[in-house]
């Protein structure tokens, strides 16, 4: 199957080399990229190979007849330079070529996310286009505890940094008014919910979506929680399990790590999908009668599958550092989750 094509063009020979090593390196789209400091051997190029999305410096579209691309190229995202310009350019034919201005001079990183957005948003035109990954082993670690106020979120946090050091990992979260916003310092426009839906519904064009949905931060990346529960509680166990296949296989993610509630409606079930079911427990009475009601629970539902994967701990104080990582280590160790070489 011929891969999707990326050409950038800029005359400007340094910018060009080094927005090409990035984007090689960083993009993590199935595209071929193809990089040219000459607008005459750019213009051959797509003359003969169809670019399915050309990144062109505005100085060099003003130096070409753009009429020359109509049929060739689609979809043009122009790097400003302060020029100005028409965001769509219209052929003879009637056909559109979808053109978008970003500025040239923000950081490549947000060049990056400025193509998958752009790739996003016409997700039928380059339908196919996906996560660069090889399998991933799909680990399942969810953790949950009927306690509140627990450190469930921070713990949650702090396991995926530890095996981000050595795999690929995402987190999840089944929370609602959730504090990781606040505790990452990130923001997002869509969710978990938006990533079920696309799962859904376009699981082909599933690892386009998830690119543009998750933030990156200490090597994991992370979904935001929906807003209400009344947005979890509709989710269901099917559904869950079609998402980890989609992100262990077809985006390659090691470990995914769950940060679970009760509110979706097949909550035993979406949790007896995990390999491991860490629950923190505490010392104090009404916690450990807590605890108990909850394995009594999975005792009387016949729950001994998900019984056998549950790991209790008692967590440490986070604010010695030393001991709260040397836990986590141990933790992660002991249930045989790494073997301690990934870190």
């Amino acid at each position: 199957m011929n891969r999707l094509k990326l050409v950038i063009c800029d005359e400007d020979e340094i910018y060009c080399r080094r927005l090409d090593e990035f984007l090689r390196s960083n993009l993590g789209l199935g595209f071929d990229i193809f990089s040219f400091t000459d607008c005459d051997l750019m213009e051959k190029f797509i003359n003969k190979t169809k670019a399915s999305l050309l990144m062109i410096a505005e100085s060099a579209l003003e130096g070409i007849d753009e009429r020359r691309l109509y049929g060739h190229v689609r979809n043009m995202i122009v790097l400003d330079e302060g020029f100005g310009g028409s965001s769509i350019v219209m052929d003879q034919g009637g056909n559109d070529i979808n053109k978008k201005f970003v500025s040239k001079y923000q950081p490549a990183s947000m060049i990056s996310k400025e193509i998958v957005s752009f790739c996003a948003d016409d997700a039928e035109e380059f339908s196919g286009l996906g996560i660069e990954a090889s399998p991933g082993k799909g680990k399942v670690l969810s953790l949950y505890s009927p306690l509140s106020k627990c450190g469930q979120t921070t713990l949650a946090v702090n396991i995926s940094e530890k095996l981000a050091q050595g795999a690929k990992v995402i987190f999840l979260s089944f929370e609602s008014f959730s504090t990781l916003p606040q505790i990452l310092g990130v923001t997002s426009d869509e969710d978990i919910t938006d990533l079920m839906y696309y799962a859904d519904l376009e699981p082909e064009k599933f690892g386009l979506h998830l690119q543009k949905i998750k933030k990156t931060k200490n090597g994991v990346d992370y979904v935001m929680p929906a807003r209400t529960a009344m947005q979890i509680k509709e989710i269901d166990c099917f559904k869950v399990k079609q998402l980890y296949n989609l992100l262990a296989n077809e985006c390659g993610y090691d470990y995914i790590v769950v940060d679970l509630t009760e509110h979706p409606g097949d909550f035993f079930d979406i949790a007896a999908l995990s390999n491991r079911l860490i629950t923190i427990t505490r010392q104090y009475s009404a916690d450990q009668y807590k605890i108990k009601l909850f394995e009594d629970l999975l005792l009387q539902g016949e729950m001994e599958e998900l019984r056998e994967k549950l790991v209790k701990c008692r967590v440490p104080d986070i604010r010695d550092r030393s001991e709260y990582n040397d836990f986590i280590e141990g933790l992660l160790i002991s249930e045989g989750i790494t073997d301690g070489s990934e870190a």
